[in-house]
């Protein structure tokens, strides 16, 4: 193995490595999170109005605020 070819692309063969190392542990990860007899919570649904939608309202009286300065 000819070593100055990894002197001179040491961040090609670490990104090679660590790609590889993610293939094992990610599937790995997914696999044993998902192991055990609970059933998946789906958080609750509001139907209620955002506050996003209410801010063009907010910031149309603020920017009047600041222009009567």
């Amino acid at each position: 193995m000819n070593w100055s070819v990894l002197r001179k692309e040491w961040g090609a063969v670490t990104f090679v490595l660590t790609v590889l190392v993610g293939m094992i542990v990610v599937p790995l990860a997914l696999y044993f999170t998902n192991q055990g007899p609970a059933a998946i919570a789906a958080p609750p649904v509001t139907t209620t109005a955002s506050p996003i939608a209410s801010s063009a309202a907010t910031a149309s009286s603020a920017a009047t605020a600041t222009s009567a300065r």
